[in-house]
């Protein structure tokens, strides 16, 4: 179970450079997917980037958004960067956009981060900004409050993604990044290339697939919920009471079912290895 354990935190907490490091200097990102909270500072947002560039500029900037009318929130996050989504009990929405920049010197830098925008209107955010190359690089972390049952739908590229007090219908996709989700219910479709998934206390309709990396639903008391877990490659640890035992099927895959009839939460990866236990902080 320890190693598993690793093979999620190192799936969620990092997300590697391109295979293309002449063009993109991004080297690393380093996430907090347990807490994902904290201030409206930049210093205290959950994901630190980090760049080969000498020099770097940065901005921070609060909006507060009317959501009158607006049926889903759609969040397009910077290719870079990271997004944080929190409910709140109030009827609009605060967005927290920190804006980075990096480069050989300093006047370039600064050059970069003014081609950085960010769009915020009728519940559509997207982010824009100069190309990434061998001479510059940037990157955009957001954190965005909502009302607790709103809407959301979110795409990320290699940033990840943190969702916190949530009770709507949420949609979440990133390609490298990993996806958290903590103290929430509602219904939930979850999506990843690479990036791993950490479901914490989630209630309600769950179905998270990632294609290779790893998955670990956290569950908090007694109650089960129903299961259906399915790996290609990896393997399934589940370690509540009560569990079943895996067992392989065709092509060296493993399942688990847990409960009758359709399930509540559905967790796929073809790649990646699934756990399922018990909150233990």
């Amino acid at each position: 179970m320890k190693a598993l354990l690793l093979v999620c935190v190192a799936s969620l907490a990092f997300a590697t450079a391109s295979a293309r490091p002449l063009e993109r200097q991004i080297i690393g990102a380093e996430q907090d997917r347990t807490v994902a909270a904290g201030g409206d500072d930049c210093e205290s947002f959950f994901r630190t980037t980090f760049s080969s560039f000498a020099a770097q500029a940065r901005a921070h900037e609060q909006r507060e958004l009317d959501l009158s009318g607006v049926q889903q929130i759609r969040v397009a996050a910077a290719p870079e960067g990271g997004i944080s989504i929190r409910g709140w009990n109030r009827s609009g929405a605060k967005l927290v956009i920190c804006r980075y920049a990096a480069a050989n010197t300093q006047e370039h830098a600064t050059r970069a981060l003014g081609a950085i925008h960010v769009s915020s209107r009728n519940g559509e955010i997207a982010v824009q900004g100069p190309q990434m190359d061998a001479k510059q690089a940037w990157w955009v972390n957001m954190t965005l409050y909502v009302p607790r049952r709103a809407n959301v739908d979110v795409r990320a590229g290699n940033g990840a993604v943190a969702i916190r007090n949530m009770s709507g219908r949420v949609s979440a996709e990133s390609a490298t990044g990993g996806i958290s989700i903590a103290q929430s219910s509602g219904k939930y479709s979850i999506r990843t290339d690479s990036g791993g998934i950490t479901l914490d206390r989630v209630t309600g309709l769950v179905d998270a697939v990632s294609r290779g990396g790893a998955i670990a639903f956290k569950l908090a008391g007694t109650a089960l919920p129903s299961i259906e877990a399915k790996t290609g490659e990896g393997h399934i640890v589940c370690t509540l009471k009560g569990c079943e035992e895996a067992t392989p099927t065709g092509g060296g895959g493993n399942r688990l079912r847990i409960g009758d009839g359709v399930p509540d939460v559905r967790l796929s990866s073809m790649g990646g290895s699934i756990w399922i236990g018990p909150v233990t902080y």
